[in-house]
């Protein structure tokens, strides 16, 4: 049976899934994830992989057989036609768990973030409203407030994004 492999240029790494779906990367072409069509294959790599490392690994023929019980698998398809011990609860439980400590420390991180803007609009404001500026010195200050507000709002965006994702139930 012909089967298809994603590799390195260097063909000494290979693409495989991990136990939380995560693509990683083994030297064993036995543990490699095989695509049973080439068409999935390229279109795995053209979609699924992150676009800088795209170019980094190629589609080729794979030069062993698949195990037996080996199954094409998508990191976004679960297949759970299986039987229920196959899905590990506690692996995608792990995985949100960890994902959202690390949401909640972002948005601490962005809220400090947002507080340190805020001061310097404020400073920018109160230089801008005490002192005369002649037409160089005054554009230099509109451009500091502009830039602290294109700032500002970036982290509000990712401070709404974060709200909205931790006050899911």
């Amino acid at each position: 049976m012909e089967c298809f492999v994603l590799t390195s240029l260097t063909r000494d790494r290979y693409i495989y899934f991990d136990d939380c779906r995560r693509i990683s990367v083994t030297t064993d072409v036995n543990q490699a994830e095989f695509f049973f069509d080439i068409t999935k294959a390229y279109n795995f790599l053209g979609n699924q992989m992150p676009k800088k490392k795209r170019d980094e690994w190629i589609v080729v023929t794979a030069e062993v057989n698949p195990p037996k019980d080996s199954k094409q698998r998508f990191r976004t398809d679960l297949d759970f036609s299986e039987s229920d011990a196959e899905f590990h609860w506690d692996n995608y439980i792990n995985n949100i768990m960890g994902s959202y400590r690390g949401i909640r420390d972002y948005r601490e991180y962005l809220q400090k973030e947002l507080a340190k803007v805020e001061a310097e609009l404020c400073d920018i404001e109160h230089a801008i409203e005490f002192f005369n500026y002649n037409a160089s010195d005054g554009y230099k200050m509109y451009k500091m407030l502009h830039d602290c507000r294109v700032r500002r709002r970036g982290i509000k965006d990712d401070l709404r994004k974060a709200n909205a994702v931790l006050s899911m139930r």
